[in-house]
């Protein structure tokens, strides 16, 4: 992963996100708490690491 994390301050910019694949490339912080609903929605292939504003993390180092 590179150095740079993006910053999703709504579900619809991590769900972009996650569309467009940049979970793979860069870590991703979220400006809200995480949402079960909205994770289970994805399928994450490869590594990725996502961090939410409760202290949650959701990522796996391949």
């Amino acid at each position: 992963m590179e150095d740079k994390t993006l910053i999703a301050d709504t579900h619809s910019i991590l769900e972009a996100f996650i569309e467009n694949g940049l979970h793979r490339r860069y870590p991703i912080y979220c400006q809200f708490p995480h949402c079960e609903t909205l994770i289970e929605k994805h399928q994450y292939d490869e590594s990725y690491d996502i961090e939410f504003n409760d202290g949650y993390r959701h990522y796996n180092e391949k």
